[in-house]
């Protein structure tokens, strides 16, 4: 089984809109062996009320009222009920494209490959266009990722093991930290073609409300990291 993991909230007004098309997305896959687990931190009910009103077994719906606002927190509280062997993370705005998407990222696993990342592209929902197309790479060693360098993507991109959660002290480049501890305890991963997968962009993301935020952000999450990894 695998387990896609939703943190939500209410993305000034337009988390249904997102997380329908989500979810859809998610139902029209090929492969059917799947549990969706929704972590939401929205300071309304309305997620809540679309997801109860789905009346399907196979997303399970759980409210986090704590530390709302940090998506790490949200992401992991979804991780810790999961069922499946591996975890499929979506962020809430972005939406797999294609339909064998989940099918394609499981063979990774078949082949012997501990986790799996897809190539993507953008899609601004300010302006209503995709861009910037982008397949996965890491780089050597892989430490350009502990200093903030993304050559991976979102967290939306990765299926990996079971009970592998974020580093809550890092609050900025999560997704970095979490490429590079998965490269440094598997090695390379399997990596899809295709651009099956869309990331949404606009000013709803975390990341654009954090902008004014990002130099002071960033360089705490490097003296982190460096410490941690002992760089």
């Amino acid at each position: 089984m695998i387990s896609i993991c939703i943190p939500t909230y209410e993305a000034k007004g337009k988390g249904v809109f997102f997380l329908k098309k989500n979810i859809n997305s998610i139902l029209s896959q090929t492969y059917k062996d799947f549990e969706v687990i929704i972590s939401d931190h929205s300071k309304d009910n309305e997620i809540e009320n679309y997801v109860k009103n789905l009346k399907n077994d196979k997303i399970i719906y759980i409210r986090n009222a704590e530390n709302i606002g940090y998506p790490a927190f949200n992401t992991n509280n979804a991780i810790s009920n999961v069922k499946g062997e591996y975890v499929k993370l979506m962020n809430m705005d972005d939406y797999m494209e294609s339909n064998t998407l989940l099918e394609t990222m499981c063979k990774g696993f078949t082949l012997g490959y501990k986790w799996v990342i897809t190539s993507f592209k953008h899609f601004n929902y300010d302006t209503n266009t995709f861009f910037n197309p982008l397949s996965p790479r890491i780089n050597g060693d892989g430490k350009h990722l502990l200093k903030g360098v993304n050559t991976i993507g979102c967290p939306s991109v990765v299926m990996m093991p079971k009970n592998i959660f974020f580093d809550t002290k890092v609050e900025y480049m999560i997704d970095c930290e979490l490429w590079y501890r998965l490269f440094d305890k598997f090695g390379l991963p399997f990596i899809v073609n295709g651009y099956g997968l869309t990331i949404g962009m606009g000013d709803h993301t975390f990341s654009s409300q954090l902008a004014s935020q990002y130099d002071e952000m960033l360089k705490k999450d490097i003296i982190y990291c460096d410490e941690k990894y002992k760089i």
